[in-house]
């Protein structure tokens, strides 16, 4: 009954369901799956990419394609953990605060939906009548979804070395460009972040941040030091934590002026 009240709602709105397979834009989409193949270097099966790039609002008109959902909600979790293994492996002494600001920049939608259109993964989308005409295939949600399933099917169809084949090189690669220039107005990020990222980029190790007290200025005073003994900058602050983050800000900035970023 079910089925059939959704078919009469299409109906009414237009909207005739044919078989997929007899789509034009289906049998497109199936002719170029060996394009994406190319792209991605991981044979993912064609049911299994077809329905990795088949956004509901197409499913909706067309019940015989399933959607991307399912898909897209294994791979989230399977992108979340190739980036969490990248950090804690590329920076063994980071906290676990400071490596989560630095996944939540890496994996937001923003960053997703770029290696999507690296792919041109939104040549291959399947979108309903609506979404094509208000130009959802540029739409940074939908390619940030299309990504995540595509991840999805490639860990059903090979397992985590075809998921980490697929979306590693790619993950590394955002995470580093996002690394590359991080400031501590960054939402996700806070200087000392920043400061290590830089730091390290520029093979000078990772810093420490002796503090103390000054009764007389009633303030903390936290020095920025390199494992050389090097010290960058002092910082100053109420708390211990603001006095580090002012000595890695003040950090930050020599360095960038070193390295001529700034």
């Amino acid at each position: 009954m079910a089925h059939s009240v959704n078919r009469q709602s299409r109906e009414k709105e237009g909207v005739v369901a044919r078989p997929v397979e007899t789509l034009r834009l289906w049998r497109r989409t199936l002719q170029k799956l060996p394009e994406l193949t190319k792209k991605t270097g991981v044979e993912i099966s064609s049911d299994l990419l077809m329905r990795s790039l088949t956004h509901r609002s197409f499913s909706h008109e067309h019940p015989d394609a399933p959607n991307n959902e399912r898909l897209e909600f294994l791979g989230d979790s399977i992108i979340q953990a190739i980036s969490t293994i990248y950090l804690f492996n590329h920076f063994p002494s980071m906290p676990e605060r400071e490596m989560s600001s630095l996944r939540r920049a890496a994996v937001c939608e923003e960053g997703l939906a770029k290696i999507a259109l690296d792919m041109s993964l939104d040549k291959f989308l399947l979108l309903g009548r609506g979404a094509r005409k208000e130009g959802d295939r540029q739409r940074f949600s939908l390619l940030c979804d299309a990504f995540e399933a595509l991840v999805g099917a490639a860990f059903v169809s090979g397992g985590w070395e075809s998921a980490e084949k697929l979306a590693g090189a790619p993950l590394r690669k955002t995470i580093d460009d996002n690394l590359k220039n991080l400031e501590g107005s960054n939402p996700y990020m806070d200087w000392k972040t920043s400061l290590l990222v830089l730091a390290r980029s520029m093979n000078l190790g990772e810093p420490s941040f002796p503090t103390s007290f000054d009764e007389e200025k009633d303030c903390f005073i936290a020095e920025c030091t390199l494992p050389s003994g090097k010290v960058l900058a002092v910082g100053r602050g109420k708390k211990k934590k603001t006095a580090q983050e002012n000595a890695a800000e003040l950090s930050c900035r020599v360095l960038r002026q070193k390295s001529g970023l700034s």
